[in-house]
């Protein structure tokens, strides 16, 4: 009881004197610790998801790695999700959760699209994605960039799983980010053409790929304008083929090796597998 007298102590102080910063969850953390509370548990997940806005529209991509703890689950992951002819969706996080999401944002803007009688504005799909997310307060393990072209022009959106987002010009998401936003901190321009745009994505993946053993085997674009919309992949990097085989021989012959000890350990047999 006294840690939870504490504890409320700390948040009526914290609520008589709002000023400056709160670190009242510090103070329910340490109480919480102290009643034996387990602390919630933290999932790793491996992506790499990039995007990057050019002059008339957007460039998305991501890696095709779905993994499940250090194992590879599936090769030909698909994180490049449709949700109109001009908005997709790159994923990380949680895969299932994600193709939900996605498949919900899709339904619901063309419902929407039938409705009015006009194109879906690449902001509905932020509203309607971050209204959902924030409802579930991070437990839908969802992270989201989401791009597109409408009539007022390309847009690209950084969606968290808690629902909080942020526009950018360009972004990167998942395990493999870190050295994928080095090289577009790097190399982004505004005004960029379409051509530039793809080859920026691309190598941005590749460092992702190269750099995150949770990332890799092969990454899918996607090239959004006002006009069309372009898929391209799978595009399966240089580095992520299967190595060629060894040429050499490194049998060495009887003897080569100095024997320095030797030891005889003498066993029973007790159950076989041969079969008679």
């Amino acid at each position: 009881m006294a840690a939870v007298d504490s504890f409320q102590n700390g948040v009526l102080q914290c609520e008589i004197e709002p000023n400056g910063f709160d670190f009242s969850n510090c103070t329910r953390n340490c109480a919480l610790a102290r009643m034996g509370a387990a602390p919630p548990r933290l999932n790793s997940t491996g992506t790499t998801i990039v995007a990057v806005t050019y002059k008339d529209g957007v460039v998305m991509g991501a890696d095709s790695r779905a993994t499940a703890g250090n194992i590879i689950a599936d090769k030909h992951c698909e994180k490049v999700h449709y949700i109109t002819d001009s908005i997709y969706a790159c994923g990380a996080g949680t895969a299932a959760d994600l193709d939900q999401v996605t498949k919900m944002l899709s339904s619901s803007l063309r419902l929407l699209e039938l409705n009015t009688g006009r194109k879906a504005r690449v902001i509905t799909a932020l509203r309607i994605a971050k209204q959902h997310l924030f409802n579930y307060m991070g437990y839908i393990g969802a992270y989201l960039l989401i791009g597109g072209v409408d009539p007022t022009g390309p847009y690209l959106y950084d969606v968290s799983a808690n629902g909080v987002t942020m526009a950018r010009p360009f972004a990167a998401q998942g395990s493999g980010s870190y050295a994928a936003i080095t090289v577009l901190e790097k190399d982004f321009k505004i005004g960029m053409t379409e051509e530039e745009a793809s080859n920026l994505v691309q190598v941005a993946l590749h460092a992702g790929m190269h750099g995150d053993n949770a990332s890799g085997n092969s990454l899918n674009l996607v090239v959004i304008t006002p006009e069309k919309t372009i898929f391209r992949g799978p595009i399966v990097p240089d580095f992520c083929n299967k190595p060629e085989p060894i040429e050499s021989d490194y049998k060495f012959k009887t003897g080569s090796t100095t024997v320095l000890k030797k030891k005889e350990i003498k066993f029973d047999i007790v159950e076989s597998m041969d079969m008679h």
